[in-house]
This record gives C-alpha cells, structure tokens and sequence, in this order.
C-alpha cells in the first residue's frame, strides 16, 4: 500500500501526540498526587536516674536528627526510668517496652539490659550504649548471635589503665585500695583487671568489701588508717551515691585517686578522671543504629568499645594532697580543673 507524503504526516504528528500525553501523565499527572508516606519510629529508652540527661543520650540524639530522624516529626522516644528502685521495676519495664511494638530498644547499661535478655519472650532488637560488661550480653562480639548489639564504655574495660595512670602521677605509690559492693555485677571483672595490672606494676591491692551501697559510708574512715596511698573508684552504684564524701575522705587522708565517672571525677575533688567520651560514643551510636533501622541484619553489627577518652584532672586536689604532677601527665589531660 502507497503512503502518501500527507498520510506519513499525520501519522508522525499523531504518534507525537500519543507519547506527550503519556510523558505528562508519567511526570506532570503525579504532582496533585500525596506523596508517599514517611516511615514514623518509635525508639524505646530504658534507663536508670543517671541515665537521664547524660551525655551518651545527648550525644546519640544530635547526631540522630542530623540523619533525619526529628523527634516528633518522624520519631517518638518512649522512654522509661526506673529510677532507684531497680530491679522490680526493670523487670516490668522490660517486658512493657518488649511488647509496645517499639523498632528499637536503646539500653543505657548492663543493668537494664539484664531483665530485659531473661525475658521468655524477647523479640525486639536492642542497642546498647553504654555496657559496662557486654561480654555477658553478647557472647559473639564479632557476630552478634541474637537481637543485641551496641558499644561497651569503659568502666569496667579501663580499670587496668586507670591503675597505670595513679602510677604515672604518682611514682612512689605502693599499694591501692578500692571500695567494692561484693554483689555487684562489676565486681569479678573490676577487681580482675585491678589485680592484673597492679601485679604488672608491682602494687598491691586491698579491696575493702561492702554488702550494699550504703555501707561505704561506714568503710570511709578505713581510708584514713592508710591501708593504701593510691584510690581507684569502682564502677558501683555507691561510688556514684556517694561520691562527694568520698572524694572528701581521700583529700583527708591525701590518697591519690581516680575515679570512672566525668561527672563526679576531677570535677568534684578526686585527683583524676579517665572516662570514655560519652557524648561521642552517642554520636557514633546513632549511626549504627540508623543502619540497623534500614535493614542491616544486627549479626552484621559487630559490639565494639568506646573508641574515644577523656583524661581530667584536679590541680586543687594535687597541691592538697602535697603531689606535684609530671608535666608529661598534665600535658595529655582533656581538662583541668582549678589551676
């Protein structure tokens, strides 16, 4: 059949039509259409008091929302604190927070996460930042084998390195005390890397053992009999209870210490400080978890530790206790208190 020059032009003309009427539907017809729904998170926090405000959650929450994640746009906090009282209290939260349907769970030590793993039912995937024995969480650091992963901090990991630094600041120490709560789940491993590097050392160690928290207010005046002349603070609940009065004993007896804790270190009297730094260990956190809430299987997190540490120091506490600090350990502390 002949085709006219005239037929070949409609055709070619009409042909235009049809894919411009298709190219607009494709790219022009969607735009009065709702776009697509956004994903809304609900993060679950399970936390003790001084977990509240700390700097592992302020740290995870600004890095959070710079990876788009706006609390009460996109995301919801649940958030739990079982304040003191803990252990019933855990327990009831845990199952709660098991069972609300949260995406994540954030634990903020082992403390919290222990009732949470012994739950018959125990379905959510759980980060933790903070873990002072997450060797007793995760037994395959490398390959989470379950629905926990997260980063171990350095209360209990560091305990060697804080001994090690009492003998830097000062050489002439012979012996090192700490205050223990026996039936604390820091306890075996403190006292372990404790033993491990005085021996390395050549120090001695006397650990003066509590039953609970409270009875470290009856230990105190132990200190003063010099049973020591070096402290290292154990990462127990009275060390955080008591602090004040602890750090106010060791001035008395002008023993030298150091303490796990930025907040109640070099800060109020103790002669130094070697932490983690929390607020970066946050920040660190809320990638991992990003990645986790995008699909990345938690097998595939591996638990690592804090990476970052911060070194403090009180100059005050020094000249009261009549020590004059090397140059090569003021040198290296992150801050300094009271020059």
């Amino acid at each position: 059949m002949n085709i006219t020059f005239k037929q070949a032009s409609y055709a070619v003309l009409l042909i235009i039509i049809v894919l411009g009427a298709v190219y607009s539907v494709y790219n022009f017809g969607g735009q009065n259409q709702p776009a697509p729904a956004v994903k809304n998170y609900k993060i679950g926090l399970l936390m003790i008091n001084k977990d509240v405000g700390n700097d592992n959650l302020n740290g995870f929450k600004s890095k959070f929302e710079t990876l788009g994640y706006k609390e009460g746009v996109n995301v919801e906090y649940i958030i739990r604190n079982a304040g003191a009282d803990r252990d019933a209290i855990l327990k009831a939260q845990s199952a709660e927070m098991n069972s609300v349907g949260v995406d994540i769970i954030l634990a903020f030590s082992t403390t919290v996460l222990e009732p949470l793993i012994k739950l018959p039912d125990f379905k959510t995937k759980t980060y933790f930042l903070a873990a002072g024995r997450p060797r007793d969480i995760v037994k395959n650091l490398q390959a989470p084998e379950g629905l926990i992963t997260g980063i171990g901090e350095g209360t209990v990991e560091f305990a060697g390195k804080r001994v090690s630094l009492l003998k830097e600041m000062a050489p002439s120490i012979k012996t090192v005390i700490s205050i223990v709560e026996k039936n604390h789940g820091n306890a075996p491993l403190f006292k372990e890397n404790v033993n491990k590097a005085a021996q390395e050392l050549g120090l001695n160690v006397v650990f003066i053992d509590i039953e609970k928290p409270d009875d470290i207010l009856k230990a105190l005046p132990q200190l003063v009999r010099k049973l020591g002349d070096a402290y290292i603070a154990c990462p127990c609940q009275s060390n955080e209870k008591y602090a004040k009065e602890l750090a106010a004993q060791l001035l008395k007896a002008k023993i030298v210490s150091i303490n796990p804790e930025i907040t109640i270190g070099a800060k109020i009297g103790f002669l130094a400080t070697y932490s983690d730094d929390r607020y970066k260990t946050g920040e660190y956190a809320a990638t991992k978890i990003d990645e986790i809430l995008k699909g990345k299987p938690i097998s595939q997190v591996p638990v690592e530790f804090a990476k970052d540490v911060l070194f403090e120091l009180n100059l005050a506490t020094a000249k009261a206790i009549g020590i004059t600090l090397p140059e090569t350990i003021i040198s290296r502390a992150n801050k300094i208190y009271n020059e």
